[in-house]
This record gives structure tokens, sequence and C-alpha cells, in this order.
């Protein structure tokens, strides 16, 4: 059992990373403006 609930504990970490990477790619694609998109990609270093 602990190992099953290891296994949907990690899937669910790995799906919500990609959820979170996609959100801040979403925010850099969307940026209006080059500085704002600069901000965005200095923000997604610092995690």
């Amino acid at each position: 059992m602990t190992r099953l609930r290891t296994t949907l504990t990690r899937a669910r970490d790995r799906r919500s990373h990609l959820r979170q990477e996609r959100a801040l790619a979403r925010a850099l694609a969307g940026a209006p403006t080059v500085e704002s998109a600069h901000e965005i990609a200095v923000l997604t270093t610092r995690r």
C-alpha cells in the first residue's frame, strides 16, 4: 500500500510541476512588453 501511495504522490507532484511550467510559459508568451517578459523569466530562475 505504501508503494502505491508513493507512486500516486509522485505522479500528482509531477502533474503539478508540469501545470506550473505551462502557466509560466503562457505568462511569458503573453507578456505585453519585452521588459515584463524578462521579469517573468527572472522569476522562473529564482524558483
